[in-house]
C-alpha cells in the first residue's frame, strides 16, 4: 500500500520527534533521581563520618537525632545545599587554617551541620532543640561566623572559587538553592 498523502508523513515524523523529545525527558528524570540519589548518600556519609570524629556512639541519641534530622533535610531539598556549605567551609578552612566561630549561629543548633563542620559547638552533649529547617528555609537568610581576621579572606575565597556571592545590607552572602549564607564577623566581646 503506497501513501501519498503529505499529511501523513508529518503525522508519522510529529510523532518520531515526540517519543525522541519523551526518552530524553525521562533520561533526564531519571539521571536527576540519581544524582540526587547520591547526593543523599554522599551527606550522610559525610555525617556519619564527622559524627565518628565527634565521638558519638552510633546507636546514640545524637546519632539516632542526625538520621532524623537528614531525613527531614532530604525532604526539605536541603541536600545539596548542605554540601555545598561543607564545600565552603572546609575550603576557607584548609585554605586559612581558621574555622566558624563555635556557639554562634542557628547552624551550632543542628547535629547534622555540627557532624560537617558547618557550625561548631564547645561540647557536643550540651545541644538543646534541633534546629527548625523548615523555618531556616523561610528565613533564606542565614549566618555563619568567622573571626575578623579571616571574614574578608574566606569572602574572597569563595568568590575565587566559583560559589555565587553577593551582598545584602552591606554583608556578603554566598547564595545555595534554598538558603542564603551570610558570611559574617564574630564581635569579641
Amino acid at each position: 500500500m503506497q501513501r501519498n498523502c503529505i499529511a501523513d508523513d508529518y503525522f508519522c515524523t510529529q510523532l518520531l520527534i515526540n517519543h525522541i523529545i519523551m526518552a530524553k525527558n525521562k533520561n533526564q528524570k531519571r539521571k536527576d533521581a540519581i544524582s540526587l540519589k547520591n547526593a543523599q548518600e554522599a551527606l550522610r556519609f559525610q555525617v556519619q563520618w564527622g559524627l565518628k570524629k565527634l565521638g558519638v556512639a552510633e546507636g546514640g541519641v545524637l546519632y539516632k537525632l542526625a538520621i532524623v534530622e537528614l531525613e527531614y533535610i532530604a525532604e526539605l531539598g536541603l541536600t545539596q545545599d548542605l554540601l555545598t556549605m561543607k564545600k565552603l567551609i572546609d575550603g576557607v578552612e584548609q585554605k586559612f587554617g581558621a574555622s566558624v566561630t563555635a556557639d554562634k549561629a542557628p547552624f551550632a543548633q543542628s547535629i547534622v551541620c555540627i557532624a560537617l563542620g558547618i557550625a561548631r559547638v564547645s561540647d557536643v552533649s550540651n545541644i538543646g532543640l534541633p534546629m527548625n529547617w523548615a523555618d531556616a528555609i523561610a528565613q533564606k537568610l542565614l549566618p555563619v561566623y568567622f573571626s575578623d581576621t579571616v571574614r574578608n579572606n574566606a569572602v574572597a575565597w569563595a568568590k575565587q572559587n566559583g560559589f555565587n556571592t553577593s551582598t545584602y545590607l552591606g554583608k556578603p552572602i554566598a547564595k545555595f538553592s534554598n538558603i542564603y549564607l551570610i558570611i559574617d564577623r564574630t564581635i569579641e566581646a
